[in-house]
């Protein structure tokens, strides 16, 4: 439990800014869920779904990851390397999600610009921490690159993981930078999307012809 603290005390200020936030906002208010590929707010939820809703997800997304000790068949084979792996990788979603619903927040409150820039950003500083966390995790059947090749292979699971963290900081760079220079419309979106899919896609591609090779061998 104790691994995990940061994630609580994340979570923890996360309820407390947006009820903050959130209390003061209108019965009707609506408070932006998603986006369009011009960049427009198309989505939204209510007041109290907005408040609540992704507290809620990100406590459950932490259980469920502290709950992987129990459940992954394979945990006990690496148990050293998960421990100190899955801490880090439960504190990077967690503060991703709580970052997006304050700025969600914020937004229904006119206090920020609604472009939705920030949400790029937020996701491109995602993809770099866990670049840079991907080539540490061990085998398993919850996080990670899992094909049917990585899975059987210890090898092609470290190759593609090493792989795959180069392309996630590449991938988080270029959505960082595109997004700063161009802004968020559909013409950045289509080039970012582009970009992003063939860095995070290849991987995948990458574990296949490993396998193969391995397999001749």
């Amino acid at each position: 439990m104790s691994k995990f603290k940061w994630c609580f005390v994340i979570i923890i200020i996360q309820i407390i800014a947006s009820f903050y936030l959130g209390l003061s906002l209108a019965e009707d208010a609506k408070i932006p869920c998603h986006w369009n590929i011009k960049g427009e707010i198309d989505g939204y939820f209510g007041k109290w779904t907005g408040v609540l809703l992704f507290p809620g997800i990100n406590l459950a997304m932490l259980l469920f990851i502290m709950a992987l000790s129990y459940i992954s068949v394979r945990y006990k084979n690496a148990k050293e390397r998960f421990e100190k792996v899955i801490p880090g990788l439960a504190t990077i979603i967690v503060l991703f999600f709580a970052g997006i619903h304050i700025y969600m927040i914020l937004l229904a409150k006119e206090i920020l610009n609604p472009s939705g820039n920030m949400i790029f950003y937020l996701i491109g500083l995602m993809f770099i921490m866990l670049g840079n966390l991907l080539p540490k995790i061990p085998s398993n059947f919850f996080a990670g690159i899992r094909t049917p090749w990585t899975l059987s292979s210890e090898e092609v699971w470290r190759k593609t993981h090493r792989l795959g963290g180069i392309n996630f900081v590449i991938s988080g760079l270029l959505m960082i930078v595109i997004t700063a220079v161009f802004g968020n419309n559909s013409t950045s979106n289509i080039i970012m999307f582009v970009l992003f899919m063939s860095l995070v896609l290849y991987p995948v591609l990458y574990s296949f012809i490993l396998y193969k090779k391995e397999e001749k061998k």
